[in-house]
């Protein structure tokens, strides 16, 4: 007899730890989970910030409540590639939670690995430490 797997598949929302915060990207097509969570949003940077653990914790409780999978990211590495600066780059910037340049190159840190796989598929290679 077939099984049928019926657990509705969450989406995935990666928050990184960066430099003592903690950081997400995701676009929320739901205005009043996005009201919630804007007091964290950096309009900037097009992307939430969280300073404490504390706030972190009441951010993933609320995406979580909501039927979201928030994950925590300690370890960057694996979601940071590197490119060009002369390349064209605008999505892969659209499609990271940090960036910064590095002499002729601009090191971006994908906001998962489906953007990691296209970062490499437009020419972007996996950043050595």
């Amino acid at each position: 007899m077939p099984s049928f797997d019926i657990t509705e598949k969450r989406p995935l929302i990666n928050i990184f730890k960066l430099s003592g915060a903690y950081y997400f990207k995701y676009f929320f097509d739901d205005p009043d989970l996005f009201r919630e969570l804007e007091p964290f949003y950096e309009k900037q940077r097009y992307r939430f910030k969280m300073a404490t653990a504390g706030e972190r914790n009441k951010v993933m409780k609320i995406l979580d409540m909501k039927g979201y999978d928030p994950t925590m990211i300690e370890d960057s590495a694996p979601y940071t590639v590197e490119i060009s600066k002369y390349a064209k780059y605008g999505e892969l910037l659209k499609n990271s939670v940090e960036s910064y340049p590095m002499r002729d190159k601009i090191v971006f840190i994908m906001k998962d690995m489906a953007w990691v796989e296209q970062a490499l598929a437009m020419g972007a290679t996996m950043r050595n430490k």
